[in-house]
Order: structure tokens, then C-alpha cells, then sequence
């Protein structure tokens, strides 16, 4: 089937539209805070400045770079040619790690970056920066690619409707968290595009009619060993590269394209990539590096099952839609409402579309209008079709079992397959609109998408890295002295005098530097039981994580809005201390007030039940989605050396139990992981087997622990979960996180009482 090779100028309008916004996402997004980005330009910047040699990762020893090390190189290798000229060696003096980054984690007092930003970061910058603007831009030009083939996947696949093609290269080109990735450096970009063409070719050599030709086998092998180069992920493709082939073969009554396309295409993927799987596999025992990669970026404590991936469904769908930063920078909540919804609906409209096309093949085969051949279900257009359904299906499916094993829960992902889904996405909005009213609603689509696209770098991410404006500073109620620094403290405000676990005590507080700094130094904000147990800890950078105090200016004086988060497992009732300092993270040392003290007390918080349950310090913690705890209790959070104290659990089972798992309860050393107290029993002193509990019956369940004769004094964490009494002695996980444990509320050992 041959395209036109006149393209609408709207595809153009597209594409500029596309660079435009991205290269405002580029300048507005802080340098290296992309999801990984700071990985993907280390490991840039290391083959650049050593003659493109790949690392060689020996746990303990990895760079900044961290798992990347383990990638297929193709972009990174690209990456270092492009930025050869420039001069990089200042990559540890500019890019400077935030220590309390919250990545992953939305808060209310913002911290959501990874580093600490200089005003030299502004384009066009010198050095890293420039080479990272650089690479912005490249990765640029590959999204560009993506969006390309998509419009002519869907020339191929819909080629009397035009409209379907155009609108579905706009909703590509839109997607706000396609434009982030694109306007960041990372592999992805160059997998994407080269994920998504092999696609386009395996549609066009599925439709030939004759023979294909050389040029096609030609370019198969390349874009497949390109992309096996690029990514592992493409790697599930090859056999979709063989079974169309054969197809081909079987439906021409040819052998060659199977015989000698295999070859050619064959010849070139393992020339082009072979080398680097040759390499993993003499250096780590493994082709693909994957059990290196898993050591470095760590595995679940349990692997996800199915039920466990579905809680994590939130995430994938606004990483897929809009979620920038590190994770940790959401769009307005209206907007993922308004896709969650578009979602459901185009889904929708896909099952009609497919089951109206369905039936007008039927009625069309019954009145004789179509007639088929014995090799009907091999017919080119269907195929066509059916390939590009197969890809998002074989790409999330691989999702899904990498997400299984270690946290991966992104919808941006998937992006592999970004061309088919925004084609049929694009479908399911216009297939049902008349035909003269398509291309004003087709393009009304894509102006929308553009719309939000554009206002998400203005909106959304460069306010979450905007410092506030400076204040004006009264008398100071505090003053924090160390060697020759000194940090003032004024109008500290407790805004939550009253809080619930699983939630936040909001405090605000404003500092001004007194000196200047020859180190950075961080607040911490404790909360602190009469047992002196603390209960909720804040550990950040001064104004929202964005400011680093060897920065500062003497007299520069800011707002400092902090938020502590309750453990939903907090002991309920209670009350704390809000006590607020200074330290150095990489000496510990902290700052003194005037009276020697190393902390201010700015007030009481009471922590109160979250509900009005009969049930003390009530919970929801779901283990394997079969049991539910419902809350604890404990005789006292001060035992002493001998002591005894009864722990009462109360579960609930979610559904019948088949099996009977047996309780833990430890109070635990996380750093050593030493036990100073245990309990290992079926429920209820072994009298209430999981396997006969009710569904919804609520189980009290009592365990005594003894506190070691030798356990040293201090604050510990009760440990519990459940496990079966097999081989490796399985703990079921915990839903919607990755541990297979939860830590109850800390509790003070003394080694005597006063």
C-alpha cells in the first residue's frame, strides 16, 4: 500500500507545535529533574569523557549513573558524540544532590527537587548544563520522530481517513507527560522512536503483494538491532518479526521472505547489538545484565501479583497522562478526573467501534459483498490491524512483569507503543462523528490537548521549583549558633494544633542567615512523646528543599513552610512536642541555641484516633489482600530490660483463607536488624487457625513479648506480618506498597528504670 508522499501542512503545524512546547518544558524544567535524568546525563558524561568505555558495575562502586550502567548504550554512546566538544568536568560542582529529596512522595511543604539549582543553570549555560540543554534537544528531535510515525501508521492503517492520522499525531505530540520525557534526557526517547517505527515497517512489509524488497529486510534488521540497543524491550518483538515474515512467506508461496529475510534482517540486529549482550554475558553471566540491573535498582520485598499491581493503578495512569518531576509533581486534580473519564469513555467507544466493524463484516460476507480465499485470515489489512493492537498488549504485558519484580509502576512506560495507542485513542473520538463534521472536531481535540500541554510548564512545574519572594524579619525568638554561623528564627506557627495519623502537622517558620556558610545545613522538626519517642520526623533544606544555606547571602531571610507526617500506626491518644534545629548531614553536628539546647520547642500537637472505632488505634493495613489489620494495642511503650508487655492485634479476613499463617511480632533493630523482642504464633495462642476464620469476623489476638536481658537502650519500631510455615518461610506483602511488613509505633527500651 503506498502513502502519498505530500504531507498535510497540518502535520507540520503539529510538529512545530510540538517543538515549541517542548522547548518550553526544556527551559522551565530545573536541570536533571526529569525522572532519572540525572542518571541518564551521568552516564552520558561518563562515556564522553572516557573514549565511550562502558562501565563496569561492581555493586558498591557505581557511579552517579546508578543502573544505567546496565542499559543498552545506543543513546548514551549518540549522547557522548554529541556533546564531545564541550568541556564536562564540572559535573560534581554544578549538579548537587538534594539529601532530602522526596522522590516518589507528593507533600505539602513542597521538597519535590532533586538538586539544588544554580542561577548559572539558565540557558544557554556552559559546561554539563549546555551539554544537558543539548541532549534536552536531541531527545527532542527523536519524540519529534515518534510523533512522525504515528501519523504514518496511521496514513497505513487508515488511509481514506485522513483525519484519524493527523489527530492522532496531535494527541501524540500533546500528551504533557510524553512532551516532559521528550524535553528530558533519557533512553527512553530513542527506544520509543525506535519501538514505534519497527512497528511502522513490520505494518508496511505485512501488507506487500509481491516480494518485498532488499531495501525493507535491510532496514528491519537495522531499526531491530537499533532497538535491541537502545532497550531490553524491544527484544519481545523478534519474534513478531519472524511469525510476519513466515506470514508473508505463507500467504506469497515464497520461501524467501522468511529464508532470506531472516538472514538479512537476522545478520544486522546481532551485528549491531550482538556485541553488547556478548559482553553482558562474559561479564555478569547474563546477556541481558538484568540480575546486575535488579542489584543495583533493588526488588520487592514480595512480587507483585496481579491484586498488588491493581492498587498501583493510580500511579500508572498519571505518570502515563502528566506527573512530573521525580513523581512528585502532579497536574491539578481536574485534569486527571477529565482524562480518568476520557479514558473510560474512549474505551467504550473502541469496544462499539470494533463491534460495529464486526458486523458489518458479517452482514457484508451473507450478502455476498465480500469474498474470501482458504488464506482469508492472513488478509493484509487485517493483519495490519491486528499488529498494531498486538504491540500496546505485548508491551504492557513485559510492564507488568518487570513491575512485578521491582517498583515500575509508570504509565509513561508503555510509551513503546505510543503510536498505537494514541491512533486508536484518536479512533475512539472520531470514528462515530459524520464525516464533514470530523475534521473541526479533530482538530478541536488536538487544541485542547495542546492547551493543557502549554500550561503545565507555567502552571505546574516551574512553580514547584520557584522560590518565594523574601520576607521582612522582626525580633527573633531564637538563634542558632555553630563555630561562626548563625541562623535567626522568627514567627513560628503551629497551623495544625490537632492532627490524626496518616496526616500532616503543618508548621511555618521563618529563618534569616545572620552570617554566611561554608556548608549546607538542614532543618529537622521532631515530634516527641513525655517518653521522648519520637513519632513523626521532618528532615529538609530550607525553603521547601530549593535553597542550600552555603548559597545564602548574610540577611537573606525566607518564609519555611514544613509539614511532618503522623504514621497512620501512631499511638493514639498522645501528645507531642513540635521541636525544631539545625545539622550538618554529613557530620551530624548540630547547632546550638543560646542556652546549649540543640532543639526549640514551638509547641503541643495532640494526636487524636482517626475515627470513633471500638477498635484501638484503628488501621487499614491490607496483607495480600486476605487479611486486613484493623488496629493494636499495647500495655506500655516504656518496658524495661526482662519486661513483659502484651501486644493485641485485631485482624479481619478479606475473603475465605485456604491456608494458616502464623503472626510476627518483633520489636527490631531496622538498622541491624536485631530483635530485642519476638513472637511467632498462629493467632490467638494457636487456638484460631487463618484457615477458619469467617469473612469479616474480627480476630483479638494477644501476644506476650519479653525484652531481651542484653538489648541495648533506645527507641525501636514493633515489627509484624504474617508469613506461612514452608520452605523460605513466604510473608504475604503488604497491597499498595512494597514491603512485606508494617512497623507499629516506636517504643522506648531502657535498660533500667530511674
Amino acid at each position: 500500500m503506498t502513502i502519498a508522499k505530500k504531507h498535510p501542512a497540518w502535520l507540520y503545524v503539529i510538529l512545530a507545535g510540538y517543538f515549541l512546547i517542548g522547548i518550553i518544558y526544556s527551559l522551565s524544567n530545573p536541570l536533571w529533574e526529569a525522572p532519572d535524568e540525572i542518571h541518564h546525563f551521568s552516564m552520558v558524561q561518563y562515556l564522553q569523557t572516557h573514549g565511550l568505555q562502558l562501565p563496569i558495575q561492581e555493586i558498591g562502586t557505581v557511579g552517579l549513573w546508578q543502573q544505567e550502567g546496565n542499559q543498552p548504550p545506543l543513546y548514551y554512546i549518540l549522547g557522548a558524540l554529541l556533546i564531545s566538544p564541550l568541556d564536562t568536568s564540572d559535573i560534581d560542582t554544578v549538579m548537587r544532590v538534594n539529601p532530602h529529596a522526596d522522590i516518589g512522595i507528593i507533600r505539602p511543604d513542597g521538597n519535590v527537587n532533586r538538586l539544588v539549582h544554580l542561577p548559572e543553570e539558565q540557558f544557554p549555560a556552559s559546561g554539563s548544563m549546555l551539554a544537558t540543554y543539548i541532549l534536552r534537544f536531541f531527545s527532542l528531535i527523536l519524540g519529534a520522530g515518534t510523533v512522525f510515525v504515528t501519523y504514518l501508521i496511521g496514513r497505513e492503517l487508515f488511509p481514506e481517513k485522513p483525519s484519524f492520522a493527523l489527530t492522532a499525531a496531535g494527541l501524540n505530540a500533546f500528551l504533557p507527560m510524553y512532551l516532559y520525557i521528550t524535553a528530558s534526557v533519557n533512553n527512553d526517547n530513542l527506544s520509543n522512536f525506535l519501538s514505534n517505527l519497527l512497528l511502522l515497517l513490520l505494518i508496511r512489509l505485512v501488507q506487500v503483494q509481491e516480494s518485498p524488497s532488499l531495501k525493507l529486510y535491510v532496514l528491519l534488521g537495522i531499526v531491530t538491532g537499533a532497538g535491541l540497543l537502545s532497550k531490553l524491550n524491544i527484544g519481545f518483538l523478534i519474534p513478531i518479526v519472524a511469525v510476519v515474515l513466515l506470514i508473508i512467506s505463507i500467504r506469497l508461496r515464497d520461501w524467501r521472505p522468511v529464508i532470506i529475510g531472516g538472514l538479512i534482517s537476522g545478520s544486522l540486529t546481532i551485528a549491531i547489538a550482538g556485541w553488547w549482550y556478548y559482553r553482558n554475558w562474559t561479564l555478569f553471566g547474563d546477556p541481558t545484565a538484568l540480575n546486575r540491573f535488579l542489584e543495583i535498582v533493588g526488588k520487592r520485598a514480595v512480587p507483585a501479583d496481579f491484586a498488588q499491581l491493581w492498587t498501583e493503578r493510580t500511579s500508572f495512569f498519571r505518570t502515563f497522562w502528566g506527573l512530573f518531576g521525580s513523581v512528585n509533581v502532579p497536574m491539578n486534580e481536574s485534569l486527571y478526573i477529565a482524562f480518568g473519564w476520557l479514558t473510560k469513555l474512549s474505551f467504550l467507544s473502541l469496544i462499539f467501534f470494533f463491534a460495529y466493524t464486526l458486523i458489518r463484516r458479517f452482514l457484508s460476507s451473507k450478502t455476498g459483498a465480500h469474498t474470501g480465499t482458504p488464506l482469508h485470515w492472513i488478509n493484509s489489512r487485517y493483519l495490519a490491524h491486528g499488529l498494531s493492537l498486538l504491540l500496546p498488549i505485548i508491551i504492557f504485558i513485559a510492564l507488568l512483569g518487570w513491575t512485578s519484580i521491582t517498583p515500575a509502576s509508570q504509565g509513561r512506560l508503555v510509551y513503546g507503543a505510543i503510536s498505537s495507542l494514541m491512533l486508536w485513542f484518536a479512533v475512539s473520538l472520531l470514528w462515530w462523528i459524520p464525516e464533514k463534521w470530523r475534521g473541526w472536531i479533530a482538530s478541536a481535540w488536538v487544541i485542547f490537548f495542546a492547551i493543557i500541554a502549554a500550561l503545565q510548564p507555567l502552571t505546574t512545574i516551574a512553580p514547584a521549583y520557584a522560590l518565594a519572594n523574601t520576607i521582612q524579619t522582626t525580633e527573633s525568638q531564637a538563634i542558632f549558633t555553630s563555630d561562626d554561623s548563625q541562623i535567626a528564627l522568627y514567627n513560628a506557627e503551629i497551623r495544625t494544633p490537632q492532627v490524626s495519623p496518616d496526616s500532616y502537622v503543618e508548621i511555618t517558620v521563618d529563618f534569616a542567615a545572620l552570617t554566611e556558610y561554608d556548608r549546607n545545613w538542614s532543618i529537622f522538626v521532631h515530634l516527641v512523646t513525655e517518653d521522648e519517642i519520637i513519632v513523626g520526623q521532618r528532615d529538609i533544606f530550607p525553603a521547601r528543599g530549593l535553597l542550600a544555606t552555603s548559597d545564602l547571602e548574610t540577611g537573606y531571610a525566607w518564609h519555611n513552610p514544613i509539614a511532618i507526617f503522623v504514621p497512620q500506626t501512631a499511638y493514639t491518644p498522645n501528645t507531642v512536642e513540635v521541636r525544631l534545629g539545625w545539622y550538618d548531614i554529613r557530620t551530624g553536628q548540630r547547632m546550638t541555641l543560646e542556652n546549649g539546647d540543640e532543639m526549640l520547642t514551638l509547641g503541643q500537637v495532640d494526636l487524636t484516633s482517626r475515627d470513633k472505632s471500638e477498635i484501638p488505634n484503628s488501621q487499614s493495613i491490607n496483607f495480600g489482600n486476605l487479611i486486613e489489620l484493623l488496629g493494636y494495642d499495647i500495655t506500655t511503650l516504656n518496658p524495661s530490660l526482662g519486661d513483659t508487655i502484651d501486644l493485641t492485634l485485631y485482624w479481619r479476613a478479606l475473603q475465605p483463607i485456604e491456608r494458616d499463617y502464623v503472626v510476627f511480632a518483633n520489636i527490631i533493630d531496622p538498622t541491624t536488624f536485631t530483635k530485642y523482642a519476638a513472637s511467632n504464633a498462629m493467632p490467638v495462642q494457636w487456638t484460631r487457625p487463618t484457615s477458619t476464620w469467617e469473612v469479616g469476623e474480627i480476630i483479638q489476638d494477644t501476644h506476650t513479648l519479653t525484652i531481651a536481658d542484653n538489648a541495648v537502650s533506645g527507641v525501636y519500631p514493633i515489627e509484624v506480618g504474617l508469613y506461612l510455615q514452608q520452605d523460605g518461610f513466604p510473608r504475604l506483602g503488604i497491597m499498595g506498597t512494597y514491603d512485606n511488613f508494617a512497623y507499629l509505633t516506636p517504643m522506648r527500651i531502657e535498660s533500667e528504670r530511674e
